[in-house]
Parts: C-alpha cells; sequence; structure tokens
C-alpha cells in the first residue's frame, strides 16, 4: 500500500519543499552542525514513498558528514502528481506495462534532477561532493540520474529493480543506457535474499566491460524471505556502511570527467 503523509512524520522537523515542473513537492534537509559547506547525499525513496524504514540508512549518511536531502516524488506520500502505478494500466509483465513504466520512471526522473538543481543552489553545499542514493525504484532513479546530470560525482543503487527487472525489458535497456551514457562511479549492492540479483549481475557485466568505475556487493540475508533483503539500505546498514563510505570517499577524490 503506498505511503501517506502520516508515513513522514519522523521527518517532518527538516521539511522544506522544492519545484518540479511546476508543483511544489516536499523534500526534507538535515543539514549537519557547523558551517560547511558540506558534502550532499540526496536519497531517493522506494516505490511506495518514503517511510519510517529508511531512517537507520539516513542517520548513517548524516554520521558519514553528508546534508542529506531526501525528495518527495509527484505522487508519494499525498503529494501531487499522479502516482506511478496509476500510469501503468497494461497487465504486468507485458510490453505495454513496460513501457508505461519506463514513462512513469521518467517523469519522476525529472523530480530527481529538479532536486539535484535544488541541492546544487544552496550556500551550504560543495558542489563538487554531491551525491545520490537510492532504494528500489530509488535506485532504478539513481542509475537514471546519473546517465543524465554532470552534477553528481557518484552513485549508490539498493536493491533496484529486483522486482520488476524479470517483467519488464524495456527497463532493462532503459537502465543499460543509462549505465553506457554516465561516467560516474557507481555502486551496486543487494543482500542475497532480495527478490532477484539479476540487476546487479547485468548491470554490473555492463559496467565491467565499458570500463566504467564501479563496486557490486551481494551481502548475506537479510531477515525473512525477499522482503527482508529488499529493505537493505535501512536494515541491513552495519553490512554496507564502511563499503559505501569508502566508496564514496574515493569518488569525490578521483576525477571522472576528464
Amino acid at each position: 500500500m503506498p505511503a501517506t503523509a502520516q508515513n513522514l512524520a519522523p521527518y517532518e522537523r527538516w521539511r522544506t519543499s522544492y519545484l518540479s515542473d511546476g508543483r511544489q513537492l516536499a523534500g526534507f534537509w538535515l543539514v549537519p552542525e557547523g558551517g560547511g559547506p558540506f558534502p550532499v547525499a540526496v536519497f531517493n525513496h522506494g516505490s511506495d514513498g518514503l517511510l519510517p524504514m529508511s531512517m537507520p540508512g539516513i542517520r548513517a549518511l548524516q554520521d558519514m558528514g553528508y546534508a542529506t536531502f531526501l525528495p518527495i516524488r509527484r505522487g508519494h506520500n499525498d503529494q501531487p502528481g499522479t502516482y506511478w502505478l496509476d500510469r501503468v494500466t497494461a497487465p504486468w509483465g507485458s510490453p505495454e506495462m513496460g513501457d508505461q513504466l519506463v514513462s512513469a520512471l521518467r517523469a519522476e526522473l525529472r523530480d530527481v534532477i529538479a532536486a539535484v538543481n535544488w541541492v546544487a543552489q544552496r550556500a551550504e553545499v560543495d558542489h563538487r561532493r554531491i551525491v545520490m542514493l537510492g532504494s528500489s525504484f530509488g535506485g532504478v532513479l539513481t542509475v537514471l540520474a546519473l546517465g543524465e546530470s554532470s552534477t553528481l560525482r557518484a552513485g549508490v543503487s539498493f536493491a533496484g529493480p529486483s522486482m520488476t527487472w524479470p517483467q519488464a525489458p524495456a527497463l532493462q535497456r532503459a537502465m543499460l543506457a543509462a549505465i553506457a551514457s554516465g561516467r560516474a562511479p557507481l555502486f551496486l549492492a543487494q543482500a542475497y535474499n532480495d527478490n532477484s540479483l539479476t540487476p546487479t549481475y547485468a548491470m554490473g557485466a555492463e559496467l565491467a566491460r565499458i570500463g566504467r568505475p564501479h563496486e557490486t556487493r551481494v551481502y548475506p540475508s537479510i531477515g525473512e524471505g525477499p522482503g527482508g533483503g529488499h529493505g537493505i539500505f535501512g536494515t541491513g546498514v552495519e553490512l554496507w556502511r564502511q563499503d559505501v563510505e569508502s566508496f564514496l570517499a574515493r569518488s569525490m577524490t578521483s576525477r571522472t570527467d576528464g
């Protein structure tokens, strides 16, 4: 069931808003103490919206010293705009469904890029150190955004898109094309008991083939069943934190644009 505005209660103290396609969308801006400028992590929530279960991962980013922006995309958490699933009307697994899904995600990608632009305009931000992370569909959008934005220095995709990859060849093509067009380092992370590990293997192979800086990690199983593994961003912090922190630090001290 999609998250509502009530699910945002743990984040309310950091509420702000950003503009995308004429819509004022909610966002949450967590800034460390001190004067900055700070490195920034933009976090993309999953297909259900921003949920309290993401807080441990967000706290880990804070502990790493990142200012963190949590943009809510159109249609999620009672925000204006059409929820992605309402745009996917064709039978699940059909070619039409895949095309509709990609179209819906590309609409949300405009919100993601708008969020990056919002961050980049902040005076307290180190504009040379803006990275993006995302979980599930948020991981998909992270991959797509790195294929378009030259502002982002690195990205981390958690568990995306483990549930939809096998049923949506159109999404596979879109993500592999984004990997081919992007240049920033990309980290792919999944738990062993996630729904499908094929996305990490397929995208990791493409990253290796084209020589793009990357890291792929399949961590031990988390909790019970695929749902437990799929929630790795929030429930598996102790597994990924050191790897992600090191990866992002390396990415921001190396040049990928020359």
